[in-house]
């Protein structure tokens, strides 16, 4: 025959088991789902603006890229998404964003004719950037001088776009290059001519 306490005294551990396992079911819950978002960025808005005069640059190409990185030993890096946009009158521009666990920080190039291209990880003659976050940002293009080399843009330029990776969904920024790869030409043969 059971006794009163002791029928309570069950209750409480079943209780307090059920406590346990909900705290864990809990966490297992926010862990799941921060994983699941910690890939995952939302869509963007910004602005492509002059470095020196501030003021808004229309038609500049923004494209952001997303990879996937496979393999241990044999590693190899996959295009996932590109994402090509030109800037309105304002400079502004919306970007979609990405919505997978699996992917790395997107990369992102702004071209526009006459400018020095701007990319998220290096600023063009040597420098890395560091001030790039991901969310509202406002791309300051600088204007491309005389004495910069078009050889030594264009060869920035791919390697910002990793044009070798799915240049089937970079036609965009593509065709507003193809200029700059004609002077680019035009300037290694000046020089090989010297």
């Amino acid at each position: 025959m059971k006794t009163p306490c002791l029928g309570y005294i069950q209750l409480l551990i079943s209780t307090a088991r059920k406590r346990e396992i909900m705290k864990k079911l809990n966490l297992a819950s926010m862990l799941f789902i921060i994983l699941a978002v910690a890939g995952c960025y939302m869509p963007i808005k910004g602005r492509v603006i002059d470095a020196e005069t501030q003021q808004p640059i229309e038609g500049a190409v923004v494209m952001v890229e997303w990879t996937k990185q496979h393999g241990f030993i044999d590693h190899w890096t996959e295009s996932y998404k590109v994402v090509e946009v030109v800037s309105d009158k304002e400079g502004r521009v919306k970007i979609k964003g990405c919505y997978s666990p699996f992917v790395a920080p997107p990369h992102v190039t702004v071209y526009k004719k006459g400018y020095v291209a701007w990319n998220d990880e290096a600023i063009f003659q040597g420098r890395a950037r560091t001030d790039f976050k991901w969310g509202d940002y406002e791309f300051k293009l600088v204007q491309f001088k005389p004495e910069y080399s078009y050889d030594q843009h264009i060869f920035f330029i791919k390697m910002s776009i990793r044009s070798s990776l799915n240049f089937e969904s970079k036609q965009i920024i593509e065709k507003a290059i193809d200029w700059e790869e004609e002077l680019a030409i035009e300037e290694q043969r000046r020089l090989r001519n010297k």
